[in-house]
């Protein structure tokens, strides 16, 4: 497994795809507001899952507020879907991330907002 960091300058730009008329893929959400300076969320293993993507040459990138308010993805190109369902299948299956990681790990850094935020 990759354990390199994210490369913030070769992030697919999941916004220009968006304005060529094409609709980026999205698998993992998290609240802007916890964004780092890059865009990236606070979680170690959310980073980790990025960087291990991109290792494999997967075009991923992070998306802000495109969708819903408060809200960034990390996003592919729809022609790279495929690839992602099957990295993070095997990652899982590997023992790497949980099973549902990205699911289970959005969800658990909206709840880090509290009620009604």
């Amino acid at each position: 497994m990759f354990t390199g960091p994210v490369d913030v300058d070769k992030l697919f730009d999941a916004d220009a795809y968006w304005r060529a008329g094409n609709c980026p893929w999205t698998f993992f959400a998290f609240p802007t507001s916890l964004a780092d300076e890059h865009g990236l969320p606070p979680d170690v293993d959310a980073r980790r899952l990025l960087a291990e993507l991109q290792s494999r040459g997967i075009q991923v990138g992070i998306w802000a507020n495109a969708i819903a308010e408060n809200t960034t993805y990390f996003a592919c190109p729809k022609e790279d879907i495929q690839r992602v369902d099957n990295a993070v299948t095997e990652l899982e299956e590997h023992g790497e991330f949980e099973n549902g990681f990205c699911a289970k790990r959005s969800e658990h850094l909206f709840s880090l907002l509290g009620p009604g935020t």
